[in-house]
């Protein structure tokens, strides 16, 4: 699809992203570095997190409402050109100023991917036709797997060959600057139609209206809610298993976490051919299943290297869910609601992880790394449960009939 000679608009959308998915994993590795050799603090990486997750929460939705107003290319053109230009201010003045500044610019860097994301995904219904969506988003996940275990890989080796923190964020500046040359090639320029002349707040509350009017929609992102609330964790119950349970050092966390997004990217492969042949249903419930065997599998093991496998058959699941998921919503949703919904998609993907790990903290010290274990995968096998027994038709048909209400 990608080679395809009357698909420029979709190579030059797919070039602009991982571009930007490199520039920001680069930015971010290179700041906890940089926090790191500037701060002697031992909450300084608990704030930095809070710091990058608390924007999303609190700014997703009125984003959203913004953009659906907005031509979407430009969109994530300035938020790319302002992303570059705070680069260059803060490595030009990072001399004279404290660690602290490093939260305010990761602020600012998390609000403006709340503007880029939203509209490079509502461009692919413009840009490609129902039929090859599934297929374009499984490309787009494929492009971003890929390029986060490199942009991951390519930093530490930057680092560890002793380049500074504050060249590296020179690098991703430029980056994000190359990365607006592709997305002025993406043609025609798309505006958002909507039907309401309202005030941006009556915009998000209709957003989220629009949802809630309509079972699937509702029952999908109430789902969404609970299951990124869950599996936001792992993380940090890999962290206490490696260190407490196994005794290993914490740097195998790494490798497990490349063992998972390499199944994503496979999860990612197989989705278009299931999303066709299968239902939408079990397409949505069978990785929470799936997930919760990986959790709790971890009670039972003594090496670390027994997790690879495992996390990697639930990176699979977890690849297929989100093309799946993604697809669904492209394809189910009016185009006036394009941006709203999926700028509240991703802040429910992305700021989940705020109570996930204020609650899994909690449980770890109160009842350990085991217990948790068990807690975590019977919650996801319990919500599973409650998806087969209460979802409501998730067949693309049936919910154009709902969207015509």
């Amino acid at each position: 699809m990608l080679f395809k000679t009357n698909n420029h608009a979709f190579r030059h959308l797919f070039i602009s992203r991982m571009i930007s998915v490199f520039a920001d994993s680069v930015m971010f590795f290179s700041l906890l570095k940089w926090l790191e050799n500037e701060s002697e603090s031992n909450h300084a990486f608990t704030i930095f997190y809070i710091a990058f997750y608390l924007p999303i929460a609190l700014f997703s939705l009125p984003v959203g409402a913004w953009i659906s107003t907005q031509t979407l290319q430009k969109v994530m053109f300035y938020s790319n050109l302002v992303q570059a230009s705070v680069l260059i201010i803060f490595v030009c003045i990072h001399s004279i100023i404290s660690y602290q500044w490093v939260y305010l610019l990761l602020v600012i860097n998390s609000i403006l991917s709340l503007f880029f994301l939203p509209a490079n995904q509502s461009l692919i219904p413009h840009i490609l036709n129902e039929n090859e969506r599934s297929k374009g988003n499984s490309i787009l996940q494929i492009g971003y797997t890929g390029v986060k275990i490199a942009g991951q890989i390519v930093t530490a080796f930057l680092i560890k060959l002793s380049l500074e923190p504050i060249l590296l964020l020179t690098i991703s500046a430029s980056l994000a600057g190359l990365s607006l040359l592709f997305i002025r090639k993406i043609k025609p320029y798309v505006k958002q139609e909507t039907s309401l002349a309202h005030s941006q707040w009556q915009l998000m509350k209709s957003g989220v209206r629009y949802i809630m009017d309509i079972p699937a929609l509702k029952f999908l992102f109430l789902f969404l809610t609970f299951a990124m609330l869950l599996v936001t964790t792992i993380d940090l119950i890999l962290l206490s298993f490696l260190t407490e349970v196994l005794h290993t050092g914490v740097e195998n966390l790494s490798f497990i976490g490349t063992a998972s997004l390499c199944g994503i990217a496979v999860g990612a492969v197989l989705a278009p051919t299931l999303y066709d042949k299968l239902a939408k249903k079990w397409l949505f419930l069978s990785p929470i299943f799936i997930i919760a065997v990986g959790i709790g599998g971890l009670y039972f093991l003594t090496s670390w290297i027994i997790i690879l496998p495992l996390f990697f058959l639930q990176g699979i699941a977890i690849g297929c869910f989100n093309v799946t998921f993604v697809t669904y919503l492209q394809n189910a949703i009016t185009e006036e609601h394009y941006t709203r919904t999926f700028s509240l998609y991703n802040m429910i993907t992305s700021s989940m992880a705020l109570p996930g790990v204020i609650i899994i903290g909690y449980l770890l010290k109160i009842v350990g790394v085991q217990q948790t274990i068990i807690i975590i995968s019977g919650c996801l096998i319990l919500l599973g449960l409650i998806g087969v027994i209460y979802s409501p038709s998730l067949e693309n048909r049936k919910h154009r009939e709902c969207r015509n209400l």
